[in-house]
């Protein structure tokens, strides 16, 4: 159990610095390439869902069998293009530092639904979620920037914010049971193109010109895309939903020290103090022992009833 909540914790983590220079590139590849975003985003997921097809096809042994009822992972995948989506728009709207301090409530639903269910949270989520709140606040606000609030911005983004928590939860409930974090993951970034490419009419879609335009592209669809998704699924199968929440946080620090890094951009001594109250806010939380709440009359039963109808499914991995 303890190895696997350690595994659990390293997979999110690559899931943060994946969710961090996936914030990069979009910043990047439509400067670069005179794309717009929403194109970029249509192209991840057609980029990022084929390499894992063709892993597993190549993989696959005899006797393997797909996961039963692969549409449960379809609709994880229709959720996290509306993330995806949403957030585009969203940013079109509003200032990165309002959207990131604003989106990033969705660990708090996240955790509040582990409570209300009965799921495990860790005890010390009441210090840990506020610390976090204030640390990514501090990280993301600029004070000497007019504040200028857009209604139908915060808006969108609370439907990101609310798509990200729907993920994670259900996620949590479709990975833990069906045990097939390979060919799940395929059958999330299948629905995620799917939408994508059933916008094409609506949003229009380009390409870039150049091959290094093509290179970023490859580049977000594999670790900004596939990577993340692929560790987070594998993650929220070991450590739970609210566990998973609070560590994937980190990726709004992870995205501006990348920041620094890559786009010269500098490092003010507010943002260290933020960055560091995300960081003390997570491991604290990563230490403290589980404890759970009120569970829902009949919902674990149905649950287990659930999984136990549905024995664990074999992914072609």
């Amino acid at each position: 159990m303890i190895k696997e909540k350690h595994i659990g914790l390293i997979a999110m983590l690559v899931a943060a610095f994946g969710l961090g220079i996936a914030v990069i590139l979009m910043k990047v590849i439509p400067v670069y390439t005179q794309m717009p975003p929403q194109h970029v985003a249509i192209w991840r997921f057609v980029i990022a869902a084929p390499p894992l097809w063709l892993y597993l096809l190549f993989k696959r042994q005899p006797g393997r069998k797909l996961p039963v009822q692969p549409w449960w992972f379809l609709v994880l995948g229709l959720i996290f293009s509306i993330a995806s989506f949403s957030a585009i728009f969203a940013l079109q709207r509003l200032s990165s530092s309002i959207y990131v301090i604003l989106i990033n409530v969705y660990p708090s639903l996240v955790v509040l639904y582990a409570l209300v269910t009965g799921a495990p949270v860790p005890r010390l989520f009441w210090l840990g979620m506020p610390m976090t709140l204030v640390g990514l606040f501090l990280t993301s606000f600029a004070f000497n920037i007019a504040l200028t609030v857009d209604p139908l911005g915060i808006g969108i983004t609370v439907i990101n914010a609310l798509a990200l928590a729907a993920y994670f939860v259900l996620s949590n409930r479709v990975f833990t049971a069906r045990k097939a974090p390979l060919a799940g993951t395929a059958f999330v970034l299948s629905g995620g193109m799917l939408v994508g490419l059933l916008l094409i009419p609506i949003l229009g879609i380009s390409t870039p010109s150049t091959i290094q335009g093509w290179a970023l592209l490859a580049v977000f669809g594999l670790f900004g895309t596939l990577m993340p998704i692929l560790a987070m699924n594998l993650s929220l199968g070991l450590i739970g939903a609210a566990r998973g929440s609070v560590v994937v946080t980190l990726h709004p620090v992870i995205t501006v020290l990348m920041a620094m890094i890559f786009l010269n951009e500098r490092l003010t001594l507010q943002q260290l103090i933020g960055g560091g109250l995300v960081i003390l806010a997570v491991v604290l939380m990563q230490r403290s022992p589980d404890r759970t709440g009120k569970l829902h009359p009949g919902e674990r039963g149905q649950w287990e009833t659930h999984t136990k109808s549905n024995p664990t499914e074999e992914s072609v991995q």
